[in-house]
């Protein structure tokens, strides 16, 4: 029977988890796969872990750990891209395998790291990084990486779609929601990179990397965030027969892509419409296999530990794969190219003529419209909301006429815009 030894190295929610899973899991893995799993050093910084199960070594450095020679596998869950870049150089250049969740790393980093795995013929594994307890990033590798990816789009955030969630079911307002999202866990303390678009376009990174295989750089991918999004925008967008969702897409047209990760309206009767609360879905379109989605929880202790048991698995199976061989140049649009429908709400003075300015504008423009409608039931004192349904139309120009009708003495304080994804 094969013996692997591990090293985990972060004691948070997730290694808290992946050691309880870990110690659990041990005899079921050995009879199903003749391994015996070893979870035989820690490295904690506190000196101390919460599981009196465990039988090992703690160790307080953490850069210590890799050094150890009896150590097959280096697990990864501290977070960030300081000490685990660190951590990860130097479980490689000790022959070390090395498995993470960490989504900055692998997207920040990723290039460099696969190619010194390459050199010393070691495994990396990240599944655990895009989608918690989806295996989106093995389904990809293993079944339809020789299929060529047309495109995909998904929910890669948790936090931003249970926040959006409870506002759109609930009638819950951003703070209130972001409130129990903290309580929950599913948000930090400080919530910026998960509401601000950052976790997002990192996720998209990694996905769009083994998707379209070739370089990409959380700086290709376009992101913005949902903190702009308010109730009356969800109740429009419900009349015209759409949900907002925190949206991540990747479209592979010609070998030259689109990235991008936004809050965008979907219509009601989509599958990714009608995933809630905490839970991600990724939905891929290939030549082969049309479209496919799949769907689970995107964060929480054991989901991920679950993926990492899972990396651990290939590494005992012999499962080493080369990743700095996806590492080709591709090119990424920029996201001034993006054409889509879009929505537009302008609060405006209530008084005669207005329309026809804004009308006289969006056909300067040579821009159509769809629809147009003056929210009379929400109009207070002398200022009205007027919603606006613009045709298919690039990124660039939205932008020129949203410049210009802010400009406009009618037209009160900043313009709303989301995007369309059908």
């Amino acid at each position: 029977m094969q013996k692997i030894n591990i090293a985990l190295c972060g004691t948070g929610n997730v290694g808290s988890s992946f050691i309880d899973l870990i110690l659990q899991s041990k005899e079921k893995i050995k009879s199903n796969y003749n391994v015996e799993l070893n979870l035989n050093l820690i490295g904690s910084r506190k000196g101390k872990i919460n599981n009196s199960d465990f039988k090992g070594k703690i160790e307080t450095d953490i850069l210590k750990v890799p050094m150890s020679n009896e150590v097959d596998i280096i697990v990864e869950l501290i977070g960030g891209t300081e000490i685990s870049y660190e951590l990860a150089k130097l479980s490689l250049k000790n022959d070390k395998h090395f498995v993470t969740a960490n989504k900055s790393l692998i997207a920040e980093k990723g290039q460099e790291l696969f190619k010194l795995a390459s050199d010393r013929n070691l495994h990396i594994g990240f599944e655990a990084s895009v989608g918690g307890g989806i295996p989106i990033l093995r389904t990809i590798r293993d079944g339809l990486i020789s299929s060529k990816i047309n495109w995909f789009k998904g929910i890669l955030n948790g936090t931003s779609n249970y926040i959006l969630s409870k506002m759109y079911l609930e009638k819950q307002t951003y703070e209130d929601a972001l409130k129990s999202a903290q309580k929950l866990g599913f948000a930090e303390p400080d919530p910026s990179l998960d509401i601000n678009g950052t976790d997002a376009a990192q996720k998209t990174a990694i996905l769009s990397f083994l998707s379209f295989s070739g370089k990409i750089s959380p700086r290709d991918i376009f992101f913005d965030g949902i903190k702009h999004i308010e109730p009356i925008d969800m109740e429009y967008g419900k009349e015209l027969g759409y949900v907002i969702k925190p949206i991540s897409i990747g479209f592979n047209e010609e070998e030259k892509l689109l990235l991008g990760s936004f809050p965008a309206f979907i219509q009601q009767d989509e599958i990714i419409a009608n995933v809630n609360f905490e839970t991600n879905v990724i939905e891929v379109n290939s030549k082969n296999t049309n479209s496919t989605a799949f769907q689970g929880p995107g964060a929480g202790g054991y989901p991920t530990s679950s993926s990492v048991m899972n990396d651990i698995l290939d590494i005992a199976n012999g499962k080493v794969f080369d990743y700095s061989n996806l590492m080709r140049k591709i090119e990424v649009n920029n996201f001034d190219e993006f054409i889509t429908k879009r929505y537009l709400r302008l609060m405006v003075k209530d008084e005669s003529g207005v329309v026809a300015e804004i009308s006289k504008l969006i056909a300067e423009k040579d821009l159509s419209i769809d629809n147009l409608i003056q929210k009379e039931k929400n109009k207070t004192e002398d200022i009205i909301p007027i919603v606006i349904m613009l045709g298919e139309c690039k990124e660039s120009l939205v932008s020129l006429l949203i410049n210009e009708l802010e400009n406009l003495n009618q037209v009160k304080g900043s313009i709303q815009h989301i995007r369309f994804i059908e």
